[in-house]
C-alpha cells in the first residue's frame, strides 16, 4: 500500500479514537499499568485472553501481590486460584512465577527499560516488550495482537501470516508522527469495528481506503 494512503487510515483514526489515557479505558481506571510491574503482569497474563478476564484476575491479584517480591512468595495454588479468570492459568503460574524470581535476581526487582532485557524473562514475547516499551519508558514501538494484526491485513497495509511478522513491517511503515499511538487506535477500530467474524464495514472510516472486499473476492 502506497505511503499517502497509509497516512490517511492514520489521520482518520487518530481522529476518530482517543488515547487510552483520555477515554476511561478500563486497564487504566483499573490501575493495571499504574506501575511497569503492574503493567508487565498484567499484558503477559493477556495473551489469548479477553480484557475483562485479565482485569478481573488483576484486581484481585494485586489486591494481595504488587510487586514481584510479593507474588515470589505466594503459594503456588493461591496464585493460580488469584489469576483463574485468564486462559491457561495454569501455566501463566508457572511463567509468573519464574519472571518474578528473574526479576529480583536480575533486576532488583525493577522491570527493566530495555526490550531486550524484557524479552529475556518468562513468559514475555515481542507484544509485551513493545506495550512495556511504549506505555512505561517513552518509546513508540507499536505492540500487534490480534485485532491489529486483522485489521491491517484486511485493510492490506501488510500482507503477513503472524503477529510478529506485521508488527516487524507496521514498525517500519508507520510515519513517526502516529507510532506512539498507533497501537491504541488500531486496537479500538479492530475491535469496534473491524470485527473478527463480521466487520461492521458500512461504519468504517477508512472503507474507501481498505483492500478487504477486494481481496475477500479473490
Amino acid at each position: 500500500m502506497e505511503e499517502a494512503r497509509i497516512a490517511e487510515i492514520y489521520h482518520r483514526v487518530s481522529n476518530a479514537y482517543q488515547i487510552f489515557s483520555e477515554n476511561g479505558n478500563e486497564w487504566e481506571a483499573n490501575g493495571l499499568n499504574s506501575t511497569p510491574f503492574k503493567n508487565l503482569v498484567a499484558a503477559a497474563l493477556s495473551t489469548v485472553t479477553h480484557s475483562k478476564r485479565v482485569i478481573r484476575a488483576c484486581v484481585a491479584l494485586f489486591a494481595v501481590a504488587s510487586t514481584p517480591e510479593d507474588i515470589a512468595r505466594l503459594d503456588d495454588d493461591r496464585l493460580k486460584e488469584l489469576i483463574k479468570p485468564v486462559a491457561h492459568y495454569n501455566r501463566k503460574t508457572i511463567q509468573l512465577k519464574e519472571m518474578c524470581r528473574q526479576l529480583i535476581q536480575r533486576h532488583g526487582g525493577e522491570v527493566p527499560a530495555t526490550r531486550e532485557a524484557l524479552l529475556a524473562l518468562q513468559g514475555v514475547g515481542p507484544k509485551v516488550a513493545d506495550l512495556i516499551m511504549n506505555f512505561n519508558f517513552g518509546g513508540d514501538a507499536i505492540a500487534v495482537d490480534t485485532h491489529i494484526h486483522r485489521l491491517l491485513n484486511r485493510t492490506g497495509m501488510v500482507q503477513t501470516k503472524s503477529a510478529e511478522e506485521t508488527a516487524e513491517i507496521i514498525n517500519t511503515i508507520t510515519p513517526a508522527q502516529y507510532r506512539k499511538h498507533a497501537h491504541e487506535w488500531l486496537i479500538q477500530h479492530g475491535g469496534l469495528i473491524c470485527t473478527a467474524k463480521k466487520p461492521k464495514c458500512e461504519e468504517c472510516i477508512i472503507r474507501d481506503l481498505c483492500e478487504y472486499q477486494k481481496l475477500a473476492s479473490h
